[in-house]
């Protein structure tokens, strides 16, 4: 099966004082025949950002949001507000691709799905004129909230927009942890505008490369494509410290050789 990659850049982590720059990042993604990214939430946007990621001659597929904050006091509130709809204006030059936002109505508390639908309704007001697509990401198990959303609830909450500019992320990564995976999927179909795709062993979140956990990513992919996902397969992976384009070109090997 042929399926083009992408890498998040969450690979590399955030930009931090000797640490991997965004181009030097992205540069080992070009080199290894990467041309696809995922602008992780661990990095701010700017119109540098822009003008590396067109030097290189990327192509941004998706971009992580980074809204969190479902506070009660309503200037906490209203500040992440702008700060995502600023960022989301910095990523105009990237539009229509996917932007994931966390689902956060994961308490026993009304009053914060509340606040959500109100978030989501805001971002969504602002992206009119922008032009992004608002994905909704399949929740992670954590034992630490109050509740766990199934993706039966996250995707009725999407259709509940009726919105083409509102669809969902499938994280199979998130999602093998305490639902059916393939379950998961067609409970979303025709929604699912992005995935990210990692690998665990059932039990917790943890990021890892496709075959060192138990996830069955070709059969997984086989099913997204079943249920109407029509992009790359888009890693969201937790690296070594040193990378390095052949460790990336042996993990390209790796991954195609699963799918194919």
């Amino acid at each position: 099966m042929e399926m083009e990659l992408c890498y998040s850049t969450t690979f590399y982590g955030p930009e931090k004082p000797g640490g991997i720059t965004l181009r030097e990042g992205l540069q080992i993604l070009r080199e290894s025949g990467i041309r696809k990214i995922e602008l992780s939430r661990k990095r701010a946007i700017s119109p540098e950002t822009v003008d590396i990621i067109h030097d290189l001659g990327m192509e941004v597929w998706s971009i992580h949001g980074t809204f969190g904050c479902l506070s009660d006091d309503p200037q906490l509130f209203r500040q992440s507000l702008d700060h995502e709809i600023a960022r989301m204006r910095a990523s105009a030059p990237f539009a229509p691709c996917p932007y994931v936002l966390h689902y956060l109505d994961r308490f026993n508390d009304p009053a914060k799905g509340q606040r959500f639908r109100q978030a989501i309704g805001e971002l969504a007001a602002a992206n009119a004129d922008i032009g992004l697509i608002l994905t909704i990401e399949t929740v992670p198990h954590k034992p630490q909230n109050e509740r766990y959303p199934f993706s039966s609830e996250v995707a009725s909450f999407v259709r509940s927009w009726n919105s083409p500019k509102i669809q969902m992320t499938v994280d199979i990564n998130h999602s093998n942890l305490n639902e059916d995976l393939f379950q998961v999927i067609r409970n979303c179909r025709g929604l699912i505008a992005n995935i990210h795709v990692s690998d665990n062993h059932g039990f917790c979140e943890e990021h890892l490369l496709p075959g060192e956990g138990i996830i069955p990513l070709k059969a997984t992919m086989l099913e997204l494509r079943r249920n109407g996902y029509t992009g790359p397969c888009n890693l969201e992976l937790h690296l070594p410290d040193v990378i390095t384009v052949d460790f990336i070109r042996r993990l390209n090997d790796q991954v195609r050789r699963i799918l194919a």
